[in-house]
């Protein structure tokens, strides 16, 4: 059997951002800092939740080294990866159909780096309307919280990108198009093992490293400093 000669497509990753609650939060409401490079008009609203809670998305996470400045999680972005391609079915087309066992070939076209992000505050972190150090603890959870959302984005924007259109499964079956047959089609392709094989070989580890400098003691520390001077006034006043 003749293979088809073997072309280089076009085709292009980007990013797509969502986040797991659609609720923004007036941020400059709060007194809250956004970070350079996200919009204060599109922070996410938090979700509060319960200390069985936290605990459970804690570990729903990709397994990391914990950071040495957070004894008790009051705050946590979680994030999910996923890769979409743009038009699934005029992406890949079904070449040698004649053949016995038929073979795929990509077309080229946009595939996207897909992050689902979600921010949660434990229930007493809520900020209190009448408290005004409450809300000021608040929004210095926030604003850690807001450097790991800031993360999350970069990755998928610029990060990956770049390192994806060198990785050795994207240039073999993306960049130079070589053919599949029908069983990697199926379980690499159509399934979830050429997904799996970038969040694991690329996402994965990029998210555990900023993740664990983010949360580090000196990182935190001052995060940890501005919290505890509130909360003695709380107590003193």
């Amino acid at each position: 059997m003749t293979r088809p000669s073997q072309r280089c497509p076009v085709f292009e990753f980007k990013p797509r951002i969502s986040y797991r609650d659609d609720l923004l939060l007036p941020a400059s409401s709060y007194g809250i800092r956004v970070p350079a490079g996200l919009s204060a008009g599109s922070v996410p609203a938090p979700t509060y939740v319960s200390p069985e809670q936290m605990l459970a998305l804690r570990k729903s996470q990709p397994q990391h080294q914990a950071g040495g400045g957070i004894a008790i999680t009051h705050g946590l972005t979680t994030a999910d990866f996923a890769l979409c391609f743009s038009n699934f079915q005029a992406q890949w087309r079904q070449v040698s159909a004649n053949a016995a066992v038929p073979f795929w070939q990509f077309q080229g076209g946009d595939v996207y780096f897909e992050v689902t992000i979600g921010v949660s505050v434990l229930e007493g972190n809520r900020p209190d309307p009448n408290d005004a150090e409450s809300r000021q603890i608040f929004a210095i959870l926030m604003e850690h919280e807001l450097l790991h959302v800031l993360d999350e984005i970069d990755i998928v924007s610029q990060w990956m990108p770049s390192r994806g259109y060198q990785d050795q499964m994207v240039r073999r079956y993306l960049g130079d198009a070589q053919t599949v047959d029908d069983s990697m089609f199926r379980h690499w392709f159509r399934g979830t093992r050429f997904q799996d094989w970038l969040r694991d070989g690329l996402w994965t580890p990029e998210h555990n490293r900023r993740k664990d400098i983010r949360d580090s003691a000196a990182a935190y520390a001052p995060f940890r400093q501005r919290i505890e001077a509130l909360r003695i006034q709380q107590v003193n006043r």
